[in-house]
């Protein structure tokens, strides 16, 4: 897996050093990879019928090529909040994605399947009701990911009103 060796600042959020600047308190060196991409795989994908974000059990699998997830336990626990934030809808209906299944989602639906697999289990979503197709986006965390610098799109999804 080639890496690239460079120091974040924890002090300064968002500053990154080359390798030889790392002599000041608060830098921290880690390595950043190349190529890390995130699949998108699962029931939900590449489309799902609104009636069955209603029933739900649908999945949403996110699948790390180039990194894994953070540590298993309280660490990634942490991040399953973020995860869910992460699945987003261009649309912002009143009884839509964003505000019936994302935004009371419980934590307990992201499971970390393996190392490099999560799985996101809808659930259901009674009131869930849309006028026109839905598109979800899912964007991975950087704290969700060993080593990454930046969030990651893993690709999107279609809910189709129906």
């Amino acid at each position: 897996m080639p890496v690239n060796r460079v120091y974040k600042d924890r002090v300064r959020a968002g500053m990154h050093f080359g390798h030889d600047k790392a002599h000041n308190t608060g830098i921290a060196a880690y390595t950043s990879l190349k190529g890390l991409t995130a699949a998108l795989t699962g029931t939900a994908t590449p489309s799902a019928t609104e009636a069955e974000i209603v029933t739900g059990g649908q999945t949403i699998i996110i699948t790390l090529t180039g990194s894994t997830w953070v540590a298993a336990g309280a660490t990634f626990n942490a991040q399953r909040q973020a995860i869910i934030d992460g699945l987003t809808s261009a649309q912002s209906e009143a009884t839509g994605w964003n505000a019936v299944v994302r935004d009371v989602m419980a934590v307990t639906a992201v499971v970390r399947t393996s190392s490099t697999v999560v799985t996101v289990t809808t659930p259901a979503a009674a009131t869930y009701a849309i006028t026109a197709d839905e598109t979800v986006t899912v964007t991975v965390p950087l704290a969700a990911i060993d080593l990454a610098t930046s969030d990651v799109v893993a690709g999107s999804f279609l809910i189709v009103n129906a």
